[in-house]
């Protein structure tokens, strides 16, 4: 499984603002710098986390969030961006093997290990990942 490459930047932008929730509303042109995130790409990403109601456009002065970071799941965040469930269906299921996880070992471990995976992210919030991840940039 890999996820597009717009969930982490959306997940390290929201991180950027959690570790400086004291300074928001922040412009987008400084979490873009401090993060090395593209602006434009930026720019889209906060539309879809306004309209998804996670931040809220405060104007010139920037960004804030609209509900607590501790309120963002990271399951949440990540669907935003992927759509529908991240771990609705076989990583294989581009055969024709019409398993399930009833007649095919490998998809039954599949639905086991995302299901412990669904259910961590889905516990997990934007605010406990900012503190509990390592800062680092894109570049």
């Amino acid at each position: 499984m890999k996820l597009k490459k717009s969930n982490s930047y959306a997940l390290h932008a929201l991180m950027y603002m959690v570790r400086h929730i004291t300074q928001l509303p922040v412009p987008l042109r400084t979490i873009s710098k401090a993060e090395r995130i593209p602006h434009g790409q930026l720019m889209k990403i906060f539309h879809r986390l306004t309209k998804a109601g996670f931040v809220k456009d405060m104007g010139r002065k920037g960004y804030a969030f609209e509900r607590a970071p501790q309120e963002i799941m990271l399951l949440d965040l990540f669907e935003l961006f992927e759509g529908n469930s991240i771990f609705g269906d076989c990583f294989m299921r581009h055969c024709d093997c019409g398993g399930t996880d009833q007649n095919c070992e490998i998809f039954a471990h599949w639905v086991q290990a995302t299901r412990s995976l669904s259910a961590v992210l889905s516990k997990t919030s934007v605010q406990d990942a900012a503190w509990n991840h390592p800062e680092h940039y894109f570049g």
